[in-house]
């Protein structure tokens, strides 16, 4: 009979997230959708660059497309941006924003250890036990040789050291207890076996006993595979010719977190009922020290963290314009702005400064990200655009030059959406560039309202060489221009829809003729009532400027 054709290997992506964790996906299914929506396969609605619906995965026929759902910011393949849809290959990188996405055939991981199939077969020479059984009958554990390594084990594993370091000791303690050739130490993590640990090389584990194990919460124990008859079948077996094997479950009371493998190959070394029992009640303790040292490690990561996240806050505090009225001699104009971080810190921006006696320069961000990295970015943001500010150069060459700047440095993949207007506060006239940013609106006292829908560029901070365009609209006196990001307008109530645009004019309507500290808290007020305190997951800023 001809040997079948192998089937081909299924597609996967692995998508790079901003927080620096990498989540593989096998693509099962005929089509995925990524975007901020709940109701998308890959939802982020903590990222503010995507779409609600940014752009899809499709299967057609033997190929797998990428399709951009007309998103705001664009999805690019290999760093060039598509129209429509695109056929993947192998190796395409797909990336929208902070997050990175690869595209491959999904491939087995063949690190230090393999799980191999075999029949589940029924074992005659195995022998198994339960950690609840076992501590039922303190009879079962004897001999002065066991008991002592139990007694080096509980003392050794009493001591404080880091994670990295314990898993060799209790992978170590466990060959020398029961005369071990081979060991891996392995840990459940997400629903995966990451191996910690190991004596030797070339493991390849039946994924039958790796099952047992971790989903029975049985110890096994297998005097000889060779001379066993439905073992000696095993390629796993043959091929390395173990000849006696232990597995046993790293279990806390309630709950499997890994598991340890020994095995003697070559040669017959074999494990006995007690080296079973021993090496059952090692991996408890060693499954309750493990998990201690974990939370030891978290509670001390937190504080430290909680520390470092108080200074940023401070800081970013004291880089925020946070006096207001800010120019309180001035009477051609009136300005106010606020922002409320998602977290303990933020990634929006806002600025205003006198660039002379006649020309105000406002400016308002949106850092991909969030937390301190993001915060740190739009440092590095509002101090270059400031910079150039100061040269009297074009709201449009500002963005080109900061843009430079950032492609330049290549800071962690991240960019900033940026508005930078300049008024003229003599004839009310505003420059200004619009590099990926939301549209501000125009608003009069009557509450009429008008878009500023001109943009000059992408976001800025990805594509190289990109040249932003300056344009020019007029206020008439008592006329304003409110600016913000989009975490007002995707502001989530609790049954997880969005503000809007639409309430966002409302409230603007409504408030359009009040002072513009209390339009700026009127509109966040709204979206207090709005959210009836569900989650935010993004940053709520606003900026408020009337030329009087």
């Amino acid at each position: 009979m001809a040997a079948s054709e192998p089937a081909k290997a299924p597609h996967q992506l692995s998508i790079n997230t901003p927080n620096g964790q990498t989540n593989h996906v096998t693509l099962e299914r005929d089509r995925y959708a990524l975007g901020r929506a709940a109701t998308n396969e890959f939802s982020f609605p903590e990222i503010s660059f995507l779409s609600r619906e940014h752009l899809a995965f499709e299967r057609e026929g033997t190929n797998w497309l990428v399709r951009d759902l007309a998103s705001r910011n664009g999805t690019f393949v290999n760093e060039t941006r598509i129209a429509g849809a695109q056929v993947l290959r192998p190796n395409d990188v797909v990336r929208v924003g902070p997050l990175r996405i690869v595209f491959d055939e999904k491939t087995a991981n063949v690190d230090k250890v393999v799980f191999v199939e075999n029949p589940a077969v029924r074992i005659a020479a195995t022998t198994s036990t339960t950690l609840k059984g076992l501590l039922s009958d303190e009879k079962e554990i004897q001999g002065s040789g066991h008991m002592q390594a139990l007694i080096r084990a509980g003392r050794e594993l009493a001591g404080h050291m880091p994670l990295e370091k314990l898993f060799d000791l209790i992978l170590h303690l466990s060959v020398e207890a029961v005369g071990a050739t081979r060991g891996a130490l392995m840990t459940l993590e997400d629903g995966e076996l990451l191996v910690r640990a190991t004596r030797g090389y070339g493991f390849r584990i039946s994924s039958h006993v790796r099952d047992l194990v971790l989903k029975e919460r049985r110890s096994l124990l297998i005097r000889d595979a060779l001379s066993e008859q439905a073992l000696a079948g095993w390629h796993s077996i043959v091929e390395q010719r173990i000849r006696s094997m232990l597995a046993v479950p790293l279990q806390t009371e309630d709950r499997v977190i890994g598991l340890i493998y020994l095995d003697s190959p070559h040669h017959i070394h074999e494990f006995s009922r007690e080296d079973l029992n021993l090496l059952t009640v090692m991996s408890n303790i060693a499954a309750v020290r493990i998990e201690n040292a974990r939370l030891t490690e978290l509670e001390q990561a937190e504080r430290v963290r909680a520390k470092e996240l108080e200074h940023a806050a401070l800081i970013q505090h004291s880089i925020l314009p946070g006096n207001f009225p800010p120019f309180p001699h001035r009477k051609d104009f009136e300005l106010h702005a606020a922002m409320i971080p998602a977290r303990e810190v933020g990634g929006d921006l806002f600025d205003f400064f006198l660039l002379d006696e006649d020309h105000l320069g406002f400016v308002i961000g949106d850092v991909s990200g969030k937390g301190v990295p993001a915060a740190l970015f739009m440092a590095v943001s509002r101090t270059l655009l400031r910079a150039t500010a100061q040269h009297h150069v074009s709201p449009g060459e500002c963005l080109s030059y900061v843009n430079g700047s950032l492609v330049e440095q290549s800071i962690a993949s991240m960019f900033v959406t940026l508005f930078y207007g300049v008024l003229d506060t003599r004839t009310g006239e505003v420059q200004f560039a619009n590099g990926g940013h939301n549209p501000p609106y125009i608003f009069s006292a009557d509450g009429k309202l008008r878009s500023l829908a001109e943009k000059s560029g992408p976001m800025v901070g990805v594509i190289e060489g990109i040249e932003y365009g300056t344009f020019t609209t007029q206020l008439t006196p008592g006329e304003g221009i409110l600016l913000y990001t989009d975490g007002v307008t995707d502001a989530m109530d609790k049954s997880e829809q969005f503000f809007g645009e639409e309430r966002l004019e409302q409230c603007l309507r409504e408030h359009a003729s009040e002072p513009m500290d209390r339009l700026v808290h009127s509109l966040h007020a709204a979206l207090d009532d709005f959210s009836q305190q569900a989650p935010r997951f993004d940053d709520i800023t606003v900026l408020a400027l009337r030329y009087c």
